[in-house]
């Protein structure tokens, strides 16, 4: 039986003079290209769609911010952003109370563009972007925790959470280049192979007919005419990263891997109070502040009378901020006292005396500066003041409602967190400028010393006092009236773009055109 030959390699003179058996893409004939594994395609396809929703935001946030003062545009930003990370959320279910969190906190910065309006802006940004990522076994129940975790974790992602995706993204891609190295190798020599000759020729055509034609020369010319602003063009690149960094955290949002504890965290009061301190200490406690409140109440009174050289209006205000602080004191030894209640009869009702003598001693010293402010007029920081001083007063009476109904830490720290941020809400829909203004010009008025007004810092109040302003100063017409201030009296409505519109300056702005044409009638 004859044996089949068999030749074992190819022969060199037959592999060199074969080379034109070898494919285009660089791959020999019968071999196959390497296959990306489907992980990696899929990781690739879900960074195209946040990587668009990117470049849109961004191209958004250049023409609604760019040259322009925020207002209107915060509030449309803000929605798109939250569209955006919508598209990538896992319960759909959560859309919509996630919009309404929104809305809520966005209606602040509708009303004016202020610190307090934007930071209720961002937050509920948060909140809403954070809801949309909370997992979908989580009950409604468990809604708060999770709430809260998810949040400070979007919180945490800012504003680097861009750069380390993309530099993970970018060894990701190096360490698949580099296995595929051979491969890229035979991409480029195919590419150069294939594009080489015609994109040569099509520079040397193109240099020809430019030179044969003179219209398309000035043509060519005028497009690469560019007057650019090096100064200008970094700013706004600034801009580009600055809110790509901002953006980015919000799109790429995944969601927290466990709950937060929000309960609040025991302190062993027994390592410095027992029973027997606690006791003494609410008697000398309330023993000073009866005294306290009995030389407020004769010297306020004008039964007795205050040192040589000063006046109602000093005493006032050197009594009103330290008696807060006293009272700020008062509910937290109260909470530390709590435990040792069981353990002696005494001690709650003179805890109870103890919280009630700080209310009447926080209402004093808000009497004592409203006397103060009788005496030198309203600024912001003494409308703050009042505004303090009744949310410790609301503060120390929900303490006494602890204590009465022995209540837990937890319920009394939702309950006055709840409170103070509610107070803020209500605050930025509240137009302290124009109270001002219209506190200290008519007080002006009615005493009769209007040389003494304080012009600089009522025309330092901006353009929302000037309703208030104006409608004063035509009410009650005031003499002494620096020439400097005629601008501030005589407002003009602003002219805003539509991206600054908010309500408040448009109320104020139709108040003055209408008055201006009135006077002009």
């Amino acid at each position: 039986m004859p044996k089949k030959l068999v030749i074992r390699g190819l022969p060199h003179s037959l592999a060199r003079d074969g080379w034109w058996l070898a494919s285009e893409s660089g791959y020999q004939v019968g071999q196959s290209p390497p296959v990306r594994p489907p992980e990696a395609a899929r990781e690739d396809d879900k960074w195209v769609p946040l990587l668009g929703a990117l470049a849109l935001l961004v191209l958004m946030g250049d023409q609604l911010f760019w040259g322009h003062k925020p207002g209107l545009s915060l509030a449309i930003f803000a929605w798109c952003i939250f569209a955006a990370a919508n598209l990538d959320a896992s319960d759909r279910r959560r859309t919509l109370p996630a919009a309404g969190i929104l809305l809520l906190m966005t209606l602040p910065v509708l009303e004016h563009v202020q610190l307090l309006s934007l930071s209720f802006l961002v937050l509920g940004l948060f909140g809403a972007v954070a809801m949309l990522h909370l997992p979908d076994t989580v009950g409604v129940r468990a809604t708060g925790p999770w709430l809260a975790a998810a949040t400070l974790r979007l919180m945490g992602r800012l504003p680097t959470a861009g750069l380390l995706d993309c530099a993970a993204q970018m060894r990701i891609w190096r360490n698949r280049h580099r296995l595929s190295d051979q491969t890229s190798q035979s991409s480029v020599r195919a590419f150069i192979r294939n594009w080489a000759f015609p994109l040569g020729g099509v520079l040397v055509l193109s240099t020809l007919l430019i030179s044969a034609n003179p219209v398309l020369e000035h043509m060519l010319i005028r497009m690469l005419h560019v007057d650019i602003d090096v100064f200008t063009l970094v700013w706004r690149c600034l801009l580009w990263v600055g809110l790509g960094l901002l953006i980015w955290p919000f799109l790429s949002a995944t969601a927290p891997s466990s709950a937060v504890n929000l309960s609040v965290p025991s302190w062993d009061s027994s390592r410095v109070l027992n029973a027997g301190s606690v006791f003494r200490a609410l008697v000398l406690f309330n023993l000073m502040l009866a005294l306290q409140s009995v030389m407020d109440i004769s010297i306020l009174s004008g039964r007795a009378a205050l040192p040589e050289g000063m006046s109602h209006a000093t005493y006032a205000h050197r009594g009103a901020y330290p008696l807060l602080a006293t009272a700020l004191l008062a509910g937290t030894f109260a909470l530390a006292a709590r435990p040792f209640l069981n353990q002696n009869p005494a001690l709650k009702p003179l805890l109870l005396l103890w919280l009630t003598q700080n209310v009447l001693l926080t209402l004093s010293a808000a009497f004592r500066l409203n006397l103060y402010i009788g005496a030198f007029g309203l600024t912001y920081l003494r409308v703050y003041a009042l505004i303090w001083m009744g949310l410790v007063a609301l503060g120390l009476a929900m303490v006494t409602w602890q204590v009465l109904r022995e209540r837990s830490s937890g319920w009394l720290v939702l309950r006055i967190a709840a409170l103070g941020v509610g107070t803020l809400y209500v605050c930025t829909f509240v137009n302290f400028a124009a109270l001002i203004a219209t506190d200290t010009l008519s007080r002006a008025a009615h005493s009769g010393k209007t040389d003494r007004t304080d012009w600089v810092y009522v025309c330092s109040l901006g353009h929302t006092a000037a309703t208030a302003i104006v409608a004063q100063t035509k009410r009650q017409p005031l003499l002494h009236i620096p020439g400097w201030a005629f601008d501030c009296v005589h407002p003009e409505p602003t002219q805003l773009n539509w991206r600054e519109w908010d309500f408040r300056t448009a109320r104020v702005n139709g108040y003055l055109a209408t008055n201006t044409y009135s006077e002009a009638q």
